[in-house]
């Protein structure tokens, strides 16, 4: 037995030389305590029974002397497995799926520990239904405390079962008990896996159906009910089907145009199990292949441009079930459904698909070419459906415009405003997407536009540039053919009173212009030339030196 307790704090020591007295005795057995005397706060006491009482108590001690006298307190020693197993099991099946299982308790010497609970273990033994035996599969139920009973749930229905229940402590598990072998009765069967509606007709629906798969008894038929589902409910109407190997029942006087919701559950003897439901309807009118007309099969073209859409959804593959006609790809050698119907016929029905429109073109053969078609179409992005208006049959074709490059659709041809009434036609494709060589092209073309703007741009402020520094400068050589004073000359020319005496400088007014250029020269040196280096300057001194010759008497030459 193994005794340990919570040690004092050292602010609880009160003085030096602490120690621990620990006294223990058998409960009820031995009058005197055993003592030990210890500095640590764990001791093991070797020898002990299997899991009996101890009376048992610790007081501390130092240097002062005792602590209080300590309280009592009640201990087992080690625990082991028990001994013995839970007598006169037994069981009460309260139906196919649930047993009430009942046991006496262990006694405490024979649980040799504290008592942990109970374990009842159950398993399928043979099948009742086949007589087939079952390989060994466990399955258990823990009952903690102290408990004499208990429900065992998720039994299957008609088959041979064992159970066992054994006490546990926290040492171990003990012993099992003898198996006790039980029966559940039968059940109802399972939801049968599918249900499907074909073969819509004016007045007559063909329903098609799998078996459940787990039928927990001997099947004995099936309940098929129905009612329509239009504005409001119908009554719901019942057909019993006592054939268990039936899976296909055809409806009929069933009322023209009409949507209807079925449901179909299989039955035992017990009863009927849960039901799986589906939806179909009636024509006003058929649509369909004439008889002998192989030739003229509806078909889906496609152009070389069109990207087919092979990956459909479950939702789509149920939608084609549904179709009262099915329509082949052209690489199909027999249509895959013909009657003969004297009403209007719908022929070589095709999609054509480009990157933002698809055609539909269909052909009519009959005595009613004039009746109406809808064209409904939905994109996969959104689920949505949109119905076109009332087309003319006679019109042959409508084109469906503002479509998105890249998208899958679904398109049908249907002779009814509704969309969750079977179709003529349904096709699901995805339109073109703008191809990489046309996108990289006109990529190309607006970067050389681009850089055909900005090379003229650059052209022009060169230009400006240039023209704008040229205005600011004078030509030297113009400026010194330039005479003076145009008007002054123009002038002398044309006075009568000139002579060519007068025109020529007289010898001795030469020196004097001389000189005066030399003065006017070096006077106005520095501003011959202007900041910028331009000749404005020199036209000022050639004309302040045209000033001065012409005050000095001096003649003015050309």
């Amino acid at each position: 037995m193994d005794i340990s307790w919570e040690p004092l704090l050292p602010v609880e020591h009160n003085g030096p030389g602490l120690e621990y007295k620990l006294s223990y005795r058998l409960m009820g057995v031995e009058d005197s305590w055993k003592e030990e005397m210890i500095k640590r706060h764990s001791f093991l006491v070797r020898d002990t029974q299997t899991f009996v009482p101890y009376e048992v108590k610790i007081q501390a001690f130092n240097n002062h002397g005792w602590a209080p006298e300590p309280r009592v307190v009640t201990g087992y020693s080690g625990e082991d497995l028990p001994l013995a197993a839970p007598a006169n099991i037994s069981v009460e099946v309260l139906n196919s799926t649930l047993l009430r299982v009942s046991w006496s308790p262990v006694p405490q010497t024979a649980l040799r520990g504290h008592l942990g609970g109970y374990t009842v273990h159950w398993w399928q033994t043979q099948s009742l239904l086949t007589s087939k035996r079952i390989q060994l599969e466990r399955k258990s139920l823990t009952i903690p405390g102290n408990r004499s009973h208990t429900m065992v749930p998720g039994l299957k229905p008609f088959f041979e079962y064992s159970l066992t229940v054994n006490i546990f402590n926290r040492r171990g598990n003990g012993p099992s008990s003898s198996p006790i072998s039980f029966t559940t009765p039968q059940g109802v069967p399972e939801q049968p896996p599918i249900l499907r509606a074909t073969n819509f007709q004016k007045d007559s629906i063909t329903l098609v159906w799998a078996p459940p798969h787990e039928t927990n008894g001997f099947l004995t038929g099936y309940l098929l009910q129905y009612q329509t589902v239009n504005e409001t409910l119908g009554e719901l109407k019942s057909v019993n089907i006592n054939a268990p190997d039936t899976t296909q029942w055809v409806l009929r006087d069933l009322q023209d145009d009409n949507w209807y919701k079925f449901y179909l559950s299989a039955c035992t003897q017990v009863g009927c199990g849960s039901a799986i439901s589906e939806e179909g309807g009636t024509f006003f009118e058929v649509f369909t292949m004439p008889k002998h007309s192989f030739p003229e099969v509806s078909t889906v073209s496609a152009e070389t441009s069109t990207e087919s859409y092979e990956q459909l959804t479950s939702k789509g593959t149920t939608s084609e079930l549904r179709q009262p006609f099915s329509f082949a790809s052209s690489n199909t050698d027999s249509p895959s459904i013909s009657a003969t119907f004297p009403t209007l016929v719908v022929l070589n029905i095709s999609a054509f698909v480009s990157d933002t429109s698809a055609r539909i073109s269909w052909r009519t053969r009959g005595e009613r070419s004039d009746s109406q078609l809808f064209v409904a179409i939905m994109n996969h992005s959104d689920g949505i459906w949109q119905l076109t208006e009332a087309l003319n049959t006679s019109k042959g074709f409508h084109l469906v415009e503002g479509l998105s490059p890249g998208t899958v659709y679904t398109v049908r041809l249907q002779a009814s405003r509704r969309v969750d009434v079977p179709s003529i036609f349904e096709e699901v494709f995805k339109t073109r997407k703008v191809s990489s060589k046309q996108a990289v092209a006109s990529q190309e073309w607006f970067v050389a536009i681009m850089c055909g703007v900005a090379l003229l741009t650059l052209l022009v402020l060169i230009g400006c540039f240039v023209i704008k520094n040229k205005s600011g400068k004078y030509a030297v050589k113009e400026k010194e053919e330039t005479p003076a004073d145009p008007e002054a000359q123009a002038m002398g020319e044309e006075s009568p009173c000139d002579s060519d005496n007068d025109k020529k400088p007289l010898k001795s007014s030469q020196p004097l212009f001389t000189d005066i250029k030399e003065d006017d020269s070096s006077e106005d040196d520095s501003s011959e030339f202007d900041e910028d280096g331009s000749f404005i300057g020199e036209y000022t001194g050639n004309k302040r030196r045209g000033s001065t010759e012409v005050n000095g008497h001096a003649p003015v030459t050309s």
